[in-house]
C-alpha cells in the first residue's frame, strides 16, 4: 500500500531534450584526450584538453540541481534533504564504489593474465577513495593514482563535495537570494585559481571549479523565475544564429584545449563557463529546432555516459598493454584505428550492461525518494 502510494503521489520531473546528447559529446572529449596515441599532429590537438569536457558536466549538474531544487521548493514549499541526498547516492555511489573495488583488484586480475600493472603515480588508499578524497590527495601528492579508473575519479569527488554545499546552501536561501550566490561563487572561485595556480597547486577541488556550477545556476535561476521571457527571447534568436554560437563554441573548445598548465585557465574557465551556460539555454525551449532528438544515436549513448566515463580508462589502458604484448604499434594508422575502434566499442558495451544489469536497479529505488 505504502509503494503504491510513493508512485502515484509522484510528479514526473521536466526531461531536457539534448542533454543526453550533449553529455555524450562531454564524455567523449574526455575519451579522446586518455587515448595513448601521439604520432597524429592533426589527431592530437582533437585529443587535448579532456578537462573541458568535465568542466561541461560541471556547468550542466550546476543547472539541473539546482533546477530540481528550486522545482520541488517552490511546488512544496521546502527540500527533503533527506530524498535528495539519497536520490544522489544511488545515482553516483553504487557505480562509484564498484570502480574503486576493480582499481583495487586489478592489480591481481592482470598478474593472472600475464600483464603488467602500471608502477606510475602513488599507491592508492581504499579509505581516501571510499571517502571521496581522492581529488586532495592527488593536489597533495601533485599525482595520480597508479590504478584505473582512480585517475578519473577526482571529478566525482567534486561532484559529491557539490552536491553537499549545494545541497545545504539552496535548503537555507530563498530562491531570490541566488543570484548573490552565484556573484559569490563566480568571485571567490577565481580568486581561489589565481592562489591555487601561483603555489603550484592542481585545480581539482570544489572551491576552484564552484563557478562553473554556478554558471550553470543562471539558466536554471532564469527558467524558474522569467520563464516566459527568456523562452520568448531564445525563440526569436534564429537557427542560423544559433547554429553560427555552436560552430564558434566549438572552435573556441579545440582553442583552449591546446593551452598548456593550468595558468591560462584561471580566465578560460570563466569563458567556458559563459559559453556553456548559453549553450543550455538555447536547448530550453520545448519546441527549438536546436535539439537533438532523445531517439538519436546520440541522445541514446548518452544515458551510459556514467559508465563510459569510469569503464573507459579501464579499457584503454588493458588494451594499450595488451598491444604492447602482441608488439601491435598504435602509432601507425591501421592498428591506430583498430586501437580507437575496438576501445570505444568495448567501453560503451560495459557500460550498456552495466547500465542495464547493474546501475538502474538503484535508479530504480530513486521513485521512493521524490
Amino acid at each position: 500500500m505504502q509503494t503504491k502510494e510513493v508512485i502515484q503521489n509522484h510528479t514526473p520531473r521536466h526531461h531536457f531534450h539534448t542533454f543526453d546528447a550533449l553529455r555524450f559529446f562531454a564524455c567523449f572529449k574526455v575519451f579522446l584526450h586518455h587515448l595513448p596515441i601521439v604520432a597524429f599532429p592533426w589527431f592530437d590537438v582533437l585529443r587535448k584538453g579532456g578537462g573541458i569536457g568535465v568542466q561541461f558536466f560541471f556547468v550542466l549538474s550546476g543547472f539541473l540541481i539546482t533546477y530540481i531544487i528550486y522545482e520541488e521548493k517552490e511546488r512544496t514549499g521546502t527540500l527533503n534533504l533527506k530524498h535528495f541526498f539519497a536520490r544522489r547516492v544511488l545515482r553516483i555511489w553504487p557505480l562509484f564504489y564498484l570502480a574503486i573495488f576493480i582499481a583495487f583488484i586489478t592489480p591481481y586480475l592482470l598478474s593472472i593474465i600475464h600483464l603488467n600493472s602500471s608502477a606510475a603515480g602513488y599507491e592508492p588508499n581504499w579509505l581516501v577513495s571510499a571517502l571521496f578524497l581522492e581529488n586532495y590527495k592527488m593536489i597533495i601528492t601533485h599525482d595520480v593514482p597508479n590504478a584505473s579508473p582512480l585517475g578519473v575519479m577526482w571529478s566525482l569527488c567534486i561532484e559529491e563535495h557539490f552536491y553537499i554545499v549545494w545541497g545545504l546552501l539552496l535548503y537555507f536561501i530563498n530562491i531570490k537570494s541566488l543570484p548573490k550566490l552565484i556573484a559569490s561563487c563566480l568571485i571567490l572561485s577565481v580568486l581561489a585559481r589565481v592562489y591555487f595556480v601561483n603555489h603550484g597547486l592542481s585545480t581539482s577541488e570544489l572551491l576552484t571549479n564552484i563557478d562553473l556550477f554556478a554558471y550553470g545556476a543562471i539558466p536554471a535561476y532564469l527558467l524558474l523565475n522569467h520563464k516566459e521571457r527568456l523562452l520568448n527571447v531564445v525563440n526569436k534568436i534564429s537557427i542560423r544564429t544559433k547554429r553560427l554560437y555552436a560552430t564558434a563554441m566549438l572552435i573556441a573548445v579545440v582553442l583552449f584545449s591546446q593551452l598548456q598548465g593550468d595558468a591560462p585557465f584561471v580566465w578560460a574557465t570563466c569563458v567556458l563557463g559563459v559559453l556553456f551556460a548559453v549553450l543550455i539555454i538555447f536547448t530550453l525551449p520545448d519546441n527549438t529546432m536546436f535539439r537533438i532528438g532523445e531517439g538519436s544515436m546520440l541522445s541514446k549513448l548518452g544515458l551510459y555516459t556514467y559508465g563510459f566515463y569510469i569503464y573507459h580508462t579501464l579499457v584503454i589502458n588493458l588494451l594499450n598493454r595488451v598491444f604492447e604484448k602482441l608488439d601491435w604499434d598504435i602509432d601507425t594508422v591501421l592498428w591506430a584505428v583498430v586501437f580507437v575502434s575496438v576501445s570505444f566499442a568495448l567501453s560503451i558495451g560495459i557500460s550498456m550492461l552495466s547500465y542495464h544489469l547493474f546501475e538502474k536497479q538503484f535508479l530504480k529505488l530513486k521513485r521512493y525518494f521524490r
